[in-house]
């Protein structure tokens, strides 16, 4: 009977060692993402786009520019199901965008005349496949385009100091893991804009998209 109970109880303290290493490899090879904006005082910008109409008010428009890469420190791939800006307003709430497909942009190297394309993430154009899936300690970078949308009270501006506008990248795995960093945007004139993306001013938030309600005003993502 003595034996038998020791038994048992070092079965089932074997399980339990058993179970804690495969909940310890599982953690250790799962993947560990963060992202970092790229030369973050040179490649995040906004800017002013041609004012908009909803439900006869003229709204307010401004297009974010952000060029950002995610890493994976983790021990598996893992692939990238959304990145998304979160932009702060003047009355302290943060508003969520999506990105928008965009071609590649096109940015002038200094006084030299020529030019470097770059990648869009999660868009294949005719430089670069816009790759998501990030192997084992690697990443991916690309650019993302946003557009945010405002009526009503001017609350929900943008919140800008020392002509910074302010806001976070957020990305998630398909496993549903997330990271998120800051982006301080510089502003830019439109003009600017469009020799990086010819015609940017002419991309445009879904016709069905409508902004939320509220009694100050409102945002459309």
């Amino acid at each position: 009977m003595i034996l038998k109970s020791v038994l048992e109880m070092s079965a089932l303290i074997l399980s339990l060692v058993n179970g804690l290493m495969l909940l310890r490899n599982y953690l250790s090879d799962r993947p560990r993402l963060f992202v970092n904006p790229i030369h973050p005082d040179v490649y995040q910008w906004f800017f002013p786009l041609p004012k908009g109409e909803y439900q006869d008010q003229q709204t307010r428009k401004y297009g974010f520019l952000v060029y950002f890469a995610v890493g994976n420190r983790g021990l598996r791939d893992v692939s990238l199901e959304s990145w998304r800006l979160h932009l702060k307003t003047v009355r302290g709430k943060w508003v969520e965008l999506k990105p928008l497909s965009i071609p590649e942009p096109q940015i002038e190297l200094g006084q030299s005349g020529s030019s470097k394309v770059y990648p869009v993430l999660g868009q294949k154009g005719p430089y670069f496949q816009g790759d998501i899936m990030i192997k084992a300690g690697s990443s991916v970078s690309g650019f993302a385009y946003y557009i945010a949308e405002f009526y009503g009270g001017r609350a929900w501006e943008p919140s800008i100091k020392e002509g910074k506008a302010i806001g976070r990248i957020e990305v998630q795995s398909v496993f549903g893991k997330k990271a998120q960093s800051k982006i301080f945007f510089t502003e830019i004139p439109l003009e600017k804009a469009r020799t990086m993306i010819m015609d940017i001013d002419k991309i445009d938030l879904a016709e069905s998209t409508a902004p939320n309600s509220d009694t100050n005003g409102a945002a459309k993502t």
